[in-house]
């Protein structure tokens, strides 16, 4: 059924007492950045990872703050509508890397003892093209790659504030910005973990709440499914709540799933838990609390977060189908599902809670903001102005400049938003250009030939793909573009081979695998989108394509560095044999690579999934696969916890 796009119109009520709960919402972050703003403010050290003395319970709080933004209940609950919950399967697909990285990452991070994640590179690769990786990951990622994040989460909150204060875009953006970079730019990581403790609960409590009373008010969740059936059809309605799509879904729906969890979990973005990620696990007291905090991170972020909104987003498919909004320049309507969460916020919450829920998106807003601003500083600062432009500063310098370069970030964030008006689109787009670079830092810890050419060729292939799938139309010039590409590139790898007089061994044979692999899917499928994940089927074979053949046709690590590396965080296991042979030490109660380390993960990560999908099973009255599914998990905690006791926690 086609539902047409309809102008709701909502008073939010606000009262003197909602206005108050905000304002010492407000007052409270901002007294929190005074407080910590001596102990963050003695150097770089304290501003950008808290001296490296987080608890666990902190920093892994902290992560799941920062990944619950004012856009997240909108975009997940908008996604209902748009897709269907299995849509979800965009970032639970994430869950075997996420998860995984609790025992084959998290340690590592702090094993490294490094300020920033983008520091690795000089730890881990040797030469100019160190520095040059280093230089350019600083400014790309602190730069567009960051304020566009920091561009969406800015856009749902003027969202949110247009709806329920009347307030223009351009002032809302302001008011946002303003008062976030106060608090969180004078405070450093500490002021920014402890508010988004505080600000979690009070987010993740709000929004379970509202879940509660719009679906008792729609007489439970068993009305609220029988009037999705009324509204939609049986189709439509039985497709929006399917928790993996059938087979015969609308848009492609169950190749969208296919390509979610074969592809996306281990190509896509910081696979390592890099980025603000890492940034907390290298702020930990020691390698235990990394551990800890970041499976408590994977919990909450997987099995607590998204039921209530997706729970909403349900609610609002049933009360305000077709919910749209108006372009103010143009003044064309149209469809936004993503408003269906604010609609119900503003029909069901009386006086002092909505007070209490518009608090509580602001302080999910705070969180995701003040992390993107503290921790693309960190970048600017620590990768790019102290080793190339001012090496030999007093630290009291490099605090008065990160604070100036947070306020910079802040502002350049803020005028993104001007350019989006869809924030899942802008999920997407993030995704499409991160796509085939983890499989890069998955390997960079783990194989000790990967150099800094192959970050560097595997950012610049996607970007390349990406842009040429974007702005060449024709399906055919498109193809012959990307397979032209993949030979020449091919070319220059046989030369090379054929003028070294060097043999074909099992890493070239894997290259010219991927080669022929790549060309095949760029010829024989056409993308039914030009937008994530369709972009998966060329971007992921291309990219590995070329950073493989770039890394064998680039000189290796220097010998010193790898050993130098190796001594210092010991991965272990076969891609570093080479390298271990050379050393002679054993490290062996030290390293990942390890038979219980590898069944903890896969119990847990099996435990985190059935967890999930029991949760929603009975959240949807579908009984029975809840049940399996819940004696599924409790079968897997089990095993995670008693091989948990084997591992060898003395030496963490």
């Amino acid at each position: 059924m086609n539902i047409q796009p309809q102008e709701f119109n909502f008073s939010s009520h606000l009262t003197i007492l909602d206005f108050s709960i905000i304002i010492i919402f407000i007052l409270l972050s901002i007294f929190i950045g005074l407080y910590f703003s001596k102990r963050g403010r003695k150097n770089i050290g304290e501003y950008f990872a808290s001296g490296g003395g987080s608890p666990w319970w902190l920093l892994g709080t902290s992560m799941v703050a920062t990944t619950f933004a004012a856009d997240t209940p909108l975009a997940i609950s908008g996604l209902v509508v748009k897709q269907g919950i299995w849509g979800n399967w965009y970032w639970w697909a994430q869950i075997p890397i996420f998860t995984g990285g609790v025992f084959f990452f998290a340690r590592l991070w702090k094993r490294a003892k490094i300020l920033t994640d983008t520091e690795l590179v000089t730890l881990r690769y040797s030469g100019k093209s160190a520095r040059l990786l280093r230089g350019f990951r600083a400014i790309y990622f602190a730069l567009p790659y960051n304020c566009l994040i920091m561009g969406w989460v800015i856009l749902s909150m003027t969202k949110i504030m247009d709806i329920s204060f009347d307030i223009p875009k351009h002032i809302a953006v302001f008011i946002c910005v303003g008062i976030t970079v106060f608090y969180s730019a004078i405070s450093g990581l500490w002021g920014v973990m402890i508010t988004d403790f505080f600000q979690f609960f009070l987010a993740i409590s709000m929004a379970i709440y509202l879940a509660v009373i719009s679906v008792h008010d729609l007489g439970g969740m068993s009305q609220v499914l029988h009037k999705l059936t009324l509204i939609y059809g049986n189709e439509q309605a039985n497709s929006m709540t399917q928790l993996i799509p059938p087979l015969n879904a609308p848009h492609h729906g169950f190749a969208i799933f296919l390509l979610y969890i074969t592809l996306l979990w281990w190509t896509v973005g910081q696979t390592d838990g890099g980025l603000f990620f890492a940034q907390r696990m290298i702020a930990a007291k020691n390698e235990k609390h990394s551990f800890l905090g970041y499976l408590w991170f994977n919990i909450a972020h997987f099995c607590l977060r998204p039921w209530p909104w997706i729970v909403v987003g349900l609610v609002a498919a049933v009360k305000f189908p077709g919910i749209a909004s108006r372009n103010a320049l143009t003044g064309e309507i149209t469809r936004d599902p993503e408003l269906g969460y604010i609609a119900v916020m503003l029909t069901y919450l009386k006086p002092g809670l909505l007070g209490l829920m518009l608090a509580s998106f602001l302080a999910a807003f705070m969180s995701t903001v003040s992390t993107q601003i503290n921790w693309g500083a960190s970048y600017l600062i620590n990768d790019f102005y102290k080793p190339f432009i001012k090496s030999n500063a007093s630290p009291k310098h490099y605090v008065r400049i990160s604070t100036l370069v947070a306020v910079g970030i802040a502002l350049l964030g803020g005028a993104m938003s001007f350019f989006m008006n869809d924030i899942f689109f802008a999920w997407l787009l993030l995704s499409a250009i991160n796509a085939g670079i983890g499989i890069v830092y998955i390997a960079r810890w783990y194989w000790w030939r990967v150099n800094a050419w192959s970050e560097i060729s595997a950012i610049i292939a996607i970007l390349i793909v990406i842009s040429m799938i974007l702005l060449i139309h024709s399906a055919l010039w498109l193809k012959w573009t990307l397979a032209l590409m993949v030979i020449a590139v091919q070319a220059a790898f046989i030369i090379s081979h054929a003028k070294g007089g060097e043999k074909i061994g099992k890493k070239e044979l894997i290259v010219f695998s991927s080669a022929i692999l790549s060309l095949i899917l760029i010829l024989a499928i056409e993308l039914p989108e030009k937008i994530f994940p369709w972009t998966l089927i060329y971007s992921v074979p291309i990219s590995f394509t070329i950073w493989l053949t770039i890394t064998l046709l680039t000189s290796p690590v220097e010998e010193s560095k790898l050993i130098q590396f190796y001594r210092k965080v010991h991965p272990g296991g076969p891609g570093w044999k080479t390298i271990a042979e050379k050393i002679g030490a054993d490290y062996s109660s030290k390293s990942l690579w390890s038979k219980n380390n590898l069944i903890c993960a896969i119990s847990t990560i099996g435990a985190v999934i059935c967890a999930l999908l029991a949760t929603g099973s009975f959240i949807l009255h579908k009984f029975t696969p809840g049940s399996i599914l819940l004696s599924a998990c409790i079968v897997s905690i089990v095993i995670a916890l008693r091989t948990f006791r084997q591992l060898n926690w003395d030496e963490i």
